[in-house]
């Protein structure tokens, strides 16, 4: 906040918590403001009454009083007063009541006091301005006689302002700005030029007198001429002659000619939002100090204009936010597809700005690369003959990262990972090739990348920020109430399944059962036969193998076998080392454990985990041959591609390795490399770990040993 001193701006904060007046009140008095409280509203509007109030700040529920009775009371008693409603259960409809009687905001509870004080202070911006005009209006009826021969300036000005102070709509107001200005000023030549949202260029909204190549492209930086001189010292300027100002002749006279020009800032308070640029004054007159002036003057009151239409723009926008998470949040649980579900993401966002095409992309980590999923919408480059994306071109193309690209690319930098990925599509012809406008939206589950949402438009506007968080507020909780819509349904489908699977892995038992026993007696009265038989082998194998598909159903379908409790990991690992102790001595392998100082509890289901650990070890230590190491640490860290920081358990040997085609396989059911495997170990150990919202990374160098790392999610 500004304030550093006591003013005399005045706050009445009406609240029926008492511990809200005084927290609200303390917060302010903190900042140099006088602020009076009230608990009741009655007493709050007899204040209002009889004292000079500044700004009211209100709660809209209270039991004698409604927040909106307030809001028509002090409306009633002085329209100027800025009113701020406060509420702790908003809803659309209470946003556009409140803003539609007139309220100048509408907070939600708790407020941050950083946002509190920015509607404050704009609030009594608006105040002081309006205060000022109306004590403006009351000098110039004093000074009649006085200023007399100015008469004819005042009421130029005033209509002006009368003008543009009923324009909501920012595109017409500039246009209407500059001819206002044009006309007060006698100017043949007018631009009105406003910051970009860096604050470092100018550029021209709206202008009479220029060519349109002069107003499409000039990208002016701070500093730079003329009015990038003004929008940087926030000073007027009058030039009597471009040509013969050594400043500026050389930089401006193509823009304007040899020929006088005035600049003065567009300024609400401190903050300069852009220039109000006259030149070539009818008649080749020079502008004068007056001039200067009225244009002075002029600016001051467009600047309020475009700051409130701004600010309209702002609300407008935050109440389209509103209607579409409001839709999305009834339409998703319609949604049967994804196809469907990214045609309501385009036709929500295309409501705010322009989509030409959009491109659903799913992150393969173990591959790096991005594989086209989805797209929709239309391009003028030629991949069809009817200009329509081919979706069957770009599905082959996946978009590859190097190992230096995954180490510079940082998914939660949404400008980044747009500017990057733009350049990537820009590498391969297949894809729409991205103009100004086109972003990349990241979208996490589990706290972990697995698609990403490139839109991109071909028209000659650019994304701003605010449409790039829009965007992301829109996919992020679509993608929310969509996956959740999804479990709902896969959690009733995998009730019916488990059901299914119990009476179903029953009834194999018996049979399976009743095989093996026959093929057991067959060995015991013929062995000279099985013995040779390698149809026999092959059966025993097969029913060996069936016998361990059954227990994993059963397993599955079995409730108590997924209960969890919160558990040590530190624990589970020293229990897994004791149980495998023989083999590491038979085969005199060292063995060490350590972790990091970190709370290492975990929510687990301890018998799982322990066969995790069990299964890790003992590949560990068939992996490593006599009088090798074997390490266990724990460290706190965040898994590749994810962006939370998990408990890692990594399992490191120093033995044979694994090879790079093998690598790819190890925990694909039934591979397997041991001559009396079953391929079951990893699969099992991978299945595990995603069940706890955990996920396992392997590195490994044949010939040099391998490291397992399980990632559980850190509790902190």
């Amino acid at each position: 906040m500004i304030k550093t001193q006591t003013t005399t701006e005045k706050i009445l904060v009406i609240d029926d918590e008492k511990r809200m007046c005084d927290s609200l009140s303390a917060l302010l008095r903190s900042e140099g403001f006088t602020v009076s409280s009230f608990q009741e509203p009655p007493e709050a509007i007899k204040a209002l009454e009889s004292e000079k109030i500044d700004l009211v700040i209100t709660d809209i529920k209270m039991p004698e009083m409604s927040g909106l009775d307030v809001l028509a009371a002090v409306k009633g008693i002085d329209e100027g007063i800025p009113v701020i409603l406060l509420t702790g259960h908003a809803s659309l409809d209470s946003a556009l009541e409140a803003i539609g009687k007139g309220a100048y905001d509408y907070l939600l509870k708790p407020v941050e006091f950083g946002q509190l004080q920015m509607v404050v202070n704009r609030a009594l911006d608006r105040r002081r301005s309006e205060l000022s005009r109306l004590r403006l209006l009351e000098e110039l009826k004093l000074s009649n006689l006085i200023l007399q021969r100015r008469v004819g300036e005042l009421n130029a000005l005033y209509e002006a302002g009368k003008s543009i102070g009923s324009l909501a709509n920012l595109k017409e107001l500039l246009r209407q700005i500059v001819v206002l200005a044009s006309s007060v000023t006698e100017a043949n030549v007018g631009s009105i030029m406003l910051l970009d949202e860096s604050k470092e260029y100018l550029t021209i909204e709206a202008a009479i007198g220029l060519d349109e190549d002069i107003v499409r492209n000039t990208r002016l930086p701070i500093g730079a001429s003329i009015a990038g001189y003004v929008a940087k010292t926030g000073e007027a300027l009058i030039v009597e002659d471009v040509e013969k100002d050594e400043r500026f002749k050389r930089t401006s006279r193509d823009r304007y000619g040899a020929a006088s020009l005035l600049c003065t800032p567009l300024r609400i308070k401190n903050n300069i939002l852009g220039v109000l640029n006259m030149a070539n004054k009818s008649d080749n007159k020079v502008f004068t100090r007056d001039d200067l002036r009225l244009l002075s003057n002029f600016a001051s009151q467009a600047a309020v204009a475009v700051d409130d239409a701004y600010e309209f723009e702002r609300n407008r926008r935050r109440l389209i936010e509103f209607e579409i998470l409001h839709e999305l949040a009834k339409e998703v649980a319609l949604v049967d597809s994804m196809t469907e579900f990214r045609a309501i993401l385009v036709e929500k966002l295309q409501r705010v700005f322009p989509i030409d095409y959009a491109i659903w992309f799913h992150w393969d980590p173990s591959a790096g690369c991005l594989i086209p999923a989805g797209v929709l919408g239309d391009t003028p480059m030629p991949l069809t003959e009817s200009g329509k994306i081919d979706l069957t071109r770009i599905s082959r193309d996946a978009v590859s990262f190097s190992e230096l690209d995954l180490q510079q690319l940082d998914p939660e930098d949404t400008a980044g990972l747009s500017r990057f990925l733009g350049e990537k599509l820009k590498e391969n012809s297949n894809y729409p090739q991205p103009r100004l406008a086109y972003m990349a939206i990241p979208i996490w589950q589990n706290a972990e990348l697995t698609y990403i949402f490139y839109l991109g438009s071909n028209g000659d506007i650019t994304y701003g920020d605010d449409d790039i968080s829009l965007a992301k507020l829109v996919v992020s909780q679509a993608a929310i109430l969509f996956e959740r819509e999804k479990s709902l349904l896969n959690a009733t489908r995998l009730m019916t399944m488990g059901n299914m699977i119990s009476e179903i892995s029953h009834d194999l038992r018996k049979p399976l059962t009743s095989i093996r026993g026959g093929l057991q007696i067959m060995r015991q009265r013929w062995p000279e036969i099985t013995e040779k038989s390698e149809f026999f082998k092959m059966a025993e194998e097969e029913i060996h193998r069936m016998n361990e598909l059954v227990r994993e159903l059963v397993d599955f379908s079995n409730p108590n076998k997924y209960e969890t409790s919160k558990l040590d990991l530190r624990d589970v690992v020293i229990r897994a080392s004791e149980l495998v102790g023989p083999d590491l001595r038979k085969n005199k392998i060292e063995f060490s454990e350590s972790f990091e100082e970190a709370n290492w509890e975990a929510i687990i289901n301890k018998n799982q985990i322990m066969e995790v650990f069990l299964n890790l070890i003992i590949n560990a230590i068939d992996a490593t041959p006599e009088g090798g190491q074997i390490r266990v640490e724990g460290l706190v860290e965040r898994p590749p591609h994810r962006k939370d920081n998990y408990l890692a358990v990594k399992v490191i040997d120093t033995g044979c390795g694994i090879s790079k085609e093998n690598i790819a396989r190890v925990f694909d059911r039934y591979y397997t490399t041991k001559e009396t495997g079953t391929g079951l170990g990893l699969a099992v150990v991978e299945r595990v770990m995603s069940a706890h919202n955990g996920t396992i990374h392997l590195e490994s160098q044949e010939g040099k040993g391998t490291t397992f790392t399980v990632y559980f999610p850190y509790l902190s």
